[in-house]
């Protein structure tokens, strides 16, 4: 109950910060600042601002409401970075997704011009909320670490080779780097700048780092399995009768039980490498949240 409240809790503060992001003075542009405030609220899970805010406060231990108000930026700001790749997946010319979170894409509502124009406008507005961390070399620094995971060679590389892959035999290592770039990178971008912002050392930063790596592979992994057999993409009924899976998965590439075992290791590894942190219940929630969805 008390995990629960503590997410909540910080949900909260994350959900504010998004609202007065979103919140714009100026009137032109009108239908650009509705499609942006849309994609982004209510909003979907908000595990990679979750996951900073509860990496920072592990780290800080003690004194964690100081520096509290530059983590929600930064979280916020991972968040913005998010649904704008979510927008720019959805569009005819990469996914042709008609809904996202049970409600009409983007450019379903408006156009593909108006989404890609509001994907455009929150990977601005988010390193401006990087810009605005107190701290001017944080601040900085901050920047750069969330640009190198989303640019070329991380989130938007992983995006075009997941594309370039429709029409190819998929490899497992290529597989792999897809779901590293495209998903795991902005919570291994989340921890990253959580671990800045605390001041935690180099140790801390590559336990934090890795621990987000094999969260994020390993729930990438769950949901890949899930889409493998008829009736697991929702309910994760992994009772029924299996179906072949297509050599584009885990479970294709792997075979199940290899796949399964890949994922019970992800999660036993997160979970070794925070035992020494006091007061870690809520990166042990994460790993749960995941545990609980393996067959």
């Amino acid at each position: 109950m008390l995990i629960q409240k503590y997410f909540e809790t910080r949900m909260a503060l994350i959900d504010q910060g998004l609202k007065q992001a979103l919140t714009f003075t100026a009137g032109n542009a009108a239908q650009l600042q509705k499609a942006m405030r849309y994609a982004v609220i209510p909003g979907g899970k908000r595990w990679r601002p979750l996951l900073m805010v509860a990496i920072y406060e592990v780290l800080k231990s003690g004194n964690k409401t100081k520096g509290m108000a530059d983590v929600i930026l930064a979280a916020s700001a991972i968040e913005l970075v998010h649904n704008a790749a979510l927008i720019h997946d959805d569009l005819p010319s990469i996914k042709n997704n008609s809904q996202r979170r049970g409600m009409p894409t983007v450019h379903q509502k408006w156009d593909n011009a108006i989404a890609i124009l509001a994907g455009d406008a929150l990977y601005t507005l988010a390193f401006e909320m990087l810009g605005n961390i107190s701290n001017a070399e944080k601040a900085l620094a901050a920047t750069r670490t969330l640009s190198s995971y989303t640019k070329s060679y991380g989130m938007i590389g992983g995006q075009l080779v997941d594309i370039e892959m429709k029409r190819r035999v998929m490899k497992i290592a290529t597989l792999r780097f897809i779901d590293a770039k495209k998903v795991v990178a902005l919570l291994q971008a989340s921890a990253d700048i959580a671990c800045l912002l605390a001041d935690a050392d180099e140790n801390d930063r590559a336990v934090m780092n890795t621990y987000a790596y094999n969260l994020g592979m390993a729930y990438k992994m769950i949901e890949n399995i899930a889409a493998d057999y008829s009736r697991g993409g929702e309910d994760l009924d992994f009772s029924e009768d299996f179906v072949p899976a297509q050599r584009r998965s885990y479970t294709g590439l792997m075979g199940f039980d290899k796949a399964k075992s890949g994922v019970e290791t992800l999660l036993r590894d997160a979970r070794r490498s925070i035992k020494p942190y006091p007061n870690h219940d809520a990166l042990e929630e994460f790993i749960q949240m995941i545990e609980d969805l393996l067959p």
